[in-house]
């Protein structure tokens, strides 16, 4: 692992996170001091951040983001953000590390019986059938990065992976104001 492969991962805008299986080699190289004082230093003069911290790291901007620049970014990621609100209302003490189940989840959904959850998940993914619906929900997670297939044979048991807390913090800073 090097420098290039670490670089290839993140300019795509993955996040990389600690306890994710499929990038935990890219998160161990940029645990090392001098790995991702070497990054931030090449990234710097490409005029990105290394960001690095709770566990996950991605590239941003270097430069402070303007009204329209944090408008795009929480318009682009609108869906996730209401993803992890349904996800924190069923699941309010889940963390990083947690393994979350679609069939609990499902379960979870059903035994609340609230229309606002449903209604949320329907307008996120188009559809009334609360099975696609959840299916659908834990794919968008997994493509952000929050969340990872523990089993590759099995899609019901999901890691939430280090990523999630970038989110909240998010969110958190967008209630608080």
């Amino acid at each position: 692992m090097g420098i290039d492969e670490v670089y290839k991962i993140l300019s795509k805008g993955v996040m990389v996170s600690i306890n994710s299986q499929k990038y935990l080699n890219e998160a161990k190289y940029l645990m090392i001091d001098e790995n991702f004082d070497e990054m931030s230093t090449i990234l710097k003069k490409l005029g990105f951040t290394l960001v690095g911290e709770n566990g996950y790291f991605f590239i941003a901007k270097k430069e402070k983001l303007n009204d329209t620049d944090v408008s795009a970014f929480m318009n682009t990621h609108k869906n996730i953000f209401i993803a992890i609100a349904i996800l924190k209302q069923l699941f309010p003490y889940v963390d990083r590390g947690d393994i979350i189940k679609q069939t609990e989840f499902t379960h979870l959904l059903k035994q609340k019986d609230d229309v606002s959850l449903e209604q949320k998940l329907e307008y996120l993914f188009g559809t009334k059938d609360l099975l696609d619906a959840v299916e659908k929900f834990f794919d968008l997670l997994a493509k952000h990065n929050v969340f990872e297939r523990k089993d590759s044979d099995s899609k019901d048991e999901y890691l939430v992976l280090s990523a999630l807390e970038y989110y909240i913090k998010i969110v958190q800073s967008v209630v608080e104001g």
